[in-house]
């Protein structure tokens, strides 16, 4: 799902380091405002359950493809209610790009230099399914640069999450969040008809709905974890 520069983790072992914030009197939407890093468990198997519908009817395989969809719509529809759902313009996610390129807005803003139409900055409620610790910059050919992120991907793989933004940090390596995140309102009305369709014999109408709620998917940076040194 995430493909900005260079990924140094994604779900499990982000979400293991980040738990939910708890605060008193606190709304689900002013809590996800305050702790963006994280991602919703149940999205991202709503989101994994609708790549096996996809696949399973690719293979012919139509009984899991109506066990998958089931657990994909069931799935979609129980993340709208979590923590880490929250709100903004299309035309306002900062997808990643390398250092010095600056952020850019979210993919549907590549194809055109044109202004944000009227729907880009309509707020829309978004679902992280995915998060990752992104290099935001070109690193290849700086031997001391890349044997720091080799380094921090060791710490990642032990689960240390600090200590690798930590080395990224002493080696002036500049790293954000980035979420990939899901439409969920109109995910779930897609994904939906694409269960109907699919337990109704009609396959390939479903598959479509499901390619096209695969489509709504955006990135979001929305955070620097480390400034380089001077």
């Amino acid at each position: 799902m995430l493909g900005a520069t260079t990924i140094l983790a994604t779900g499990a072992v982000w979400a293991a380091d980040t738990a939910p914030m708890k605060e008193a009197n606190a709304t689900p939407q002013q809590a996800a405002s305050k702790d963006l890093a994280r991602f919703s468990a149940d999205g991202a198997a709503a989101y994994e359950n609708m790549l096996q519908t996809r696949r399973a009817l690719y293979e012919g395989r139509t009984d899991d493809a109506k066990k998958f969809v089931a657990l994909a719509d069931a799935g979609f529809n129980k993340a709208k209610t979590d923590d880490t759902v929250y709100t903004k313009a299309e035309a306002d996610l900062k997808a990643p790009t390398p250092k010095g390129g600056g952020a850019k807005t979210s993919p549907s803003a590549d194809a055109t230099p044109d202004a944000p139409t009227a729907m880009e900055k309509k707020p829309i409620a978004w679902v992280p399914i995915d998060g990752s610790i992104t290099v935001m910059e070109d690193i290849t050919g700086d031997a001391p640069k890349t044997a720091a992120v080799a380094d921090a991907n060791a710490s990642l793989q032990k689960g240390d999450r600090d200590a690798a933004v930590q080395k990224l940090k002493v080696a002036g390596i500049e790293v954000a969040i980035v979420l990939a995140v899901m439409p969920i309102d109109t995910t779930i009305d897609k994904v939906h008809k694409a269960a109907e369709l699919i337990d109704a014999g009609k396959y390939y109408e479903g598959g479509q709905e499901l390619r096209m709620a695969q489509a709504d998917e955006r990135f979001d940076m929305v955070g620097n974890l480390g400034t380089p040194k001077e």
